[in-house]
């Protein structure tokens, strides 16, 4: 006889985190438009919570395509090497956001990211 489980939580997790993807998007933006408009200042709190956004979400993502490689059928050689595909993907984008990070925060050691927002 099958036990019970709990809810299924992965959807509302992949929602999240999909949800501070497109908040990290908006940062970005918004920041963009910042800069278009002429302001030179107060960059840092926007570009390093987009960076943040967009790290944790990729380690989870990451996370996700580890699962589906290890739920992946051993015999299916297709789904094998897809859940692997993913699994790569997952991890360049990962690597790619800790760069970017990384990027923002020597950008502000060397000053070109002034941490003061200033009003428009």
């Amino acid at each position: 006889m099958d036990q019970p489980t709990g809810p299924d939580r992965s959807a509302n997790s992949d929602f999240s985190f999909l949800v501070a993807v497109l908040t990290a998007a908006l940062m970005a933006l918004h920041t963009l438009c910042r800069a278009e408009n002429g302001q030179t200042t107060g960059f840092y709190p926007l570009r390093c919570g987009e960076s943040a956004l967009t790290l944790g979400s990729s380690g989870f993502f990451l996370t996700q395509a580890l699962k589906g490689l290890r739920e992946a059928d051993p015999q299916d050689p297709v789904e094998q090497c897809a859940a692997q595909w993913e699994v790569l993907a997952a991890g360049l984008i990962l690597i790619a956001a800790l760069i970017q990070f990384e990027l923002v925060q020597y950008r502000r050691r060397m000053g070109q990211l002034p941490d003061v927002l200033t009003s428009s």
